[in-house]
């Protein structure tokens, strides 16, 4: 390979280690969640990690753009988006000491389908029958790890599923507010809203963290900040079309943090609704791609 190419392809190639290494810290984080939750109410978590999230962020806005970078166009989609990250955060933070971390994850992963299908409504996208396909057929996958008709709490990834459709409308926000407003902007602006939206939760009950509690709150909000910055990192150094689908590895890494802190392993048919999850996600990313050209 020609110098060129090394340096043509270290891009990509950056972008995609970009992404499983966010993949592999938001995994382990979701893991401190649930051991906090054990211990901690949901509103008490969620406030502490906002906080602490504040740490890295200050330093990416620093070195991109500085206080010039957080300045405010579309006050109402920024807290419309805020108050969507508010709820999703709550619904998962609940879920998740219920659920075993890759069930979750995997869950989750229907959040593109979920995009999928309201993007003719409400971004003005065109969607083919080939990209309905496969809406439905990764739907009956999420079906089959919800497992309505067999054994174990049901509500639990319904609430996931719940959040999944909020985390779309979310996306939805976030590709309108990225017309006026920047990307230091949005992240600022959410996990402000996030962090307040926790904080009156205090007037239900908190628990005040010992030395061992309060380090594992600050290291789970530092590296939530950290595993940000290599999520949007992981985008600046490769196209979305050879990056994202990389993003399904987050599956393993929950997989393995599962086993390691809590005994868990995924189920078949958690495993079999993720794989339809999971390949209907990169057809419609395919032909996402296709349709603009990108490949």
């Amino acid at each position: 390979m020609s110098i060129r190419a090394t340096v043509m392809a270290s891009g990509p190639l950056k972008g995609i280690f970009c992404l499983l290494i966010s993949g592999a810290i938001f995994a382990f984080t979701d893991g401190l969640s649930k051991l906090l939750t054990l211990q901690y109410p949901p509103g008490e978590i969620l406030f502490f990690r906002s906080a602490f999230v504040f740490l890295p962020i200050a330093l990416v806005v620093w070195r991109t753009g500085g206080w010039a970078s957080l300045r405010v166009v579309n006050g109402r989609g920024q807290l419309a988006r805020g108050f969507f990250g508010l709820v999703t955060s709550f619904m998962v933070m609940v879920a998740i000491r219920h659920m075993p971390l890759a069930d979750l994850t995997a869950v989750m992963f229907a959040s593109p389908l979920v995009l999928t299908a309201l993007a003719p409504y409400f971004l003005g996208e065109q969607v083919g029958w080939r990209r309905w396909t496969a809406v439905l057929v990764g739907f009956g996958g999420v079906l089959l790890m919800i497992r309505p008709h067999g054994e174990g709490l049901l509500w639990p990834p319904l609430l996931v599923l719940g959040a999944t459709v909020l985390i779309a409308f979310r996306d939805i926000l976030t590709r309108h507010l990225s017309r006026t407003d920047t990307t230091n902007a949005i992240m600022v602006c959410t996990t402000g809203f996030v962090g307040l939206g926790a904080l009156s939760t205090i007037v239900l009950g908190w628990h005040m963290p010992d030395l061992e509690g309060f380090g594992m709150l600050a290291l789970m909000g530092v590296l939530q900040g950290v595993g940000q910055y290599f999520l949007v990192s992981a985008f600046i150094h490769g196209e979305a079309v050879v990056v994202a689908p990389f993003r399904y590895f987050t599956l393993l890494w929950a997989t393995l943090y599962g086993y390691l802190m809590f005994g868990d392993l995924p189920g078949m048919e958690t495993l079999a609704g993720a794989a339809v999850v999971t390949a209907s996600g990169l057809y419609i990313f395919y032909r996402e791609a296709r349709r603009s050209g990108r490949i």
